[in-house]
């Protein structure tokens, strides 16, 4: 089918409203998107260029992009020692200390409104603030988003489960081992290995499983994110490290326990034991929880820089942007986002790349909440992000508006995660941005 056309009527003199109901082919004009972008200043920039068509075989030094999004799945894959191992200089002389934690109770969930960093790491704290702040239009008057419901498995779960296998003992001296085991000769990797599959071995209690399933009624679909105290430190951001998995329910308990070892179990991938080596943090210091949340099924998921991530300059946002889930993202999938900057002072916004991601990771709707996601092609002449200069000012704007409200109330720059569904603007994670 021939692509929607591209509005051409003069903007200049239009108020923000006039111009989003003016165009047919916008599907962001909602009063709460309008009013959201509206209170960003209304000066407009022509769309940059596009960039031309990138290098198909990937950069070696493009290698550690991997691991910038929070979004994505650690595929096991043995790196080099120090590759794309996530820390600064302060880091890397071993000034990391693990954030205290308060062990739990192993058959504990906790909603997600009473979950804090010492119970349950700093992401699924940070989720908590959000909820809280979504739920407060006072707090956030320029920029309306949801946050999905959740819960905690907190620290101290894994620990119990372990227990209650009789691994404890076996759990404790792999972990010892791991701290001291050779890079060159393999000895760590077998290392890692073991210990992944011991903990892959345990289970949540069935008492936490229909405890999530009472949370979060409906049988819905579910992911189950990492919520370590080894990430978002001080010098170590911990990004993408660990596992997070999509596309589980918990009215199927065995699927659901599987998913959620999986996730202890990536406490001790290889590459995870590296960034702490390098960090300085004692491998027997490092605990995780397990965020539950309910899974979104979004048109288009985004990244959010509220300083610009290149050049640090404070007054650009940058959102990059891909059609189906998050893990389009972070995952690998061949080419480019949307790219698109906003000056927070004028509203310009720029479009710094037209997304050419030839597949989005989508959830087959029809298929079983199995943990896996599937391969959908993209057709961009009906994306109105690609046909539509308006359509990329107007999510721009909006965008820049609940970045700027939460920089604002984090007191620093913000790294945001989200998604747009229908109508809503949803946050699953916001972290000071590096």
């Amino acid at each position: 089918p021939a692509p929607p056309s591209v509005p051409t009527t003069s903007v200049q003199g239009e108020t923000v409203a006039d111009r989003f109901t003016a165009d047919v082919n916008n599907p962001f004009t909602t009063s709460k998107l309008i009013d959201a972008a509206a209170q960003m200043p209304k000066a407009e920039a022509p769309v940059a260029p596009a960039p031309p068509p990138e290098d198909p075989t990937p950069a070696p030094a493009a290698a550690p992009e991997k691991n910038v999004y929070d979004w994505s799945v650690d595929n096991g894959d043995a790196d080099p020692v120090m590759d794309s191992v996530d820390v600064s200089d302060d880091a890397a002389k071993g000034a990391v200390t693990a954030a205290e934690v308060v062990m739990l109770p192993g058959g504990t969930l906790l909603p997600l409104d009473k979950v804090t960093a010492s119970k349950g790491g700093a992401k699924s704290a940070s989720c908590a603030l959000l909820s809280v702040l979504a739920d407060e239009p006072k707090a956030t008057p320029a920029a309306g988003f949801k946050v999905p419901r959740g819960a905690c498995i907190p620290f101290g779960g894994m620990e119990e489960a372990i227990e209650a296998a009789g691994l404890e003992d076996e759990f404790e001296r792999l972990v010892a081992e791991c701290e001291v085991a050779g890079v060159d000769d393999g000895h760590l990797d077998k290392v890692c290995a073991e210990l992944m599959a011991l903990v892959e071995s345990t289970r949540p209690p069935p008492g936490v499983i229909q405890a999530v399933d009472r949370a979060m009624p409906g049988g819905g679909r579910l992911i189950v994110r990492s919520s370590a105290n080894v990430e978002d430190l001080e010098g170590m951001s911990g990004a993408g490290l660990y596992d997070s998995i999509c596309n589980v329910r918990a009215t199927e308990p065995e699927s659901f326990g599987t998913s959620v070892a999986k996730v202890w179990a990536s406490l001790y991938t290889r590459r995870a034991v590296l960034v702490r080596r390098a960090a300085g943090v004692a491998q027997r210091d490092a605990v995780m929880s397990v965020l539950v949340q309910e899974l979104l099924a979004p048109e288009m998921s985004f990244v959010l820089h509220t300083a610009h991530p290149l050049n640090r300059d404070p007054n650009i946002v940058v959102a990059e942007i891909a059609v189906g889930l998050g893990e389009t993202l972070a995952s690998g999938v061949r080419g480019t986002p949307w790219r698109l900057s906003v000056d927070k002072t004028t509203g310009e916004v720029q479009t710094l790349a037209l997304a050419n991601m030839s597949e989005a990771l989508v959830v087959d709707e029809a298929g079983a909440a199995s943990g896996e996601l599937i391969r959908q092609r993209v057709d961009y002449s009906k994306q109105a992000l690609s046909t539509s200069p308006l359509a990329r000012a107007t999510l721009g704007r909006c965008l820049a508006s609940i970045g700027m409200c939460l920089e604002d109330l984090l007191g620093c720059a913000q790294d945001i995660e989200g998604a747009v569904v229908g109508d809503d603007i949803y946050v699953v994670q916001a972290r000071p941005q590096p």
